[in-house]
């Protein structure tokens, strides 16, 4: 009965540790160096994401996919930041509070260059 006990909390644990980890559905900030060389806000949906600039107004628009660790976005704007509808994949690195990007795969040397490695944080986390 004790290991049954047991076994059902590290059940529990683990969903709970998966599910903290997701970052989908959530807004991230980093500041992105040039050429925008500001702090940008990523709003991350599976469905629909953008990000904004410090005055709250939308940079880029991209369609996103979260697989286990692997983020894969495309740019929806045509005209707008170049590179539209080029994938791009990059795994998800979980830190303390928030996550980076690793790059894996992407045709798009702009938004490869302007998101790999950039620390993004969970603004509501300090």
């Amino acid at each position: 009965m004790k290991k049954i006990v047991l076994m059902t909390g590290l059940i529990c644990l683990a969903f709970l540790y998966s599910q903290s980890q997701s970052i989908d559905n959530r807004n991230w900030k980093a500041y992105l160096t040039a050429p925008i060389n500001d702090t940008v806000t990523f709003h991350l949906n599976s469905n629909s994401s953008f990000i904004t600039n410090s005055n709250g107004e939308v940079v880029i628009r991209l369609s996103c996919i979260i697989t286990a660790d692997t983020l894969t976005m495309v740019n929806q704007d045509p005209n707008e930041h170049g590179c539209p509808d080029q994938k791009g994949v990059y795994a998800i690195n979980f830190k303390e509070n928030g996550f980076t990007l690793d790059l894996i795969n992407d045709a798009c040397e702009g938004r490869a260059h302007a998101l790999t490695g950039v620390t993004w944080k969970d603004p509501g986390k300090k």
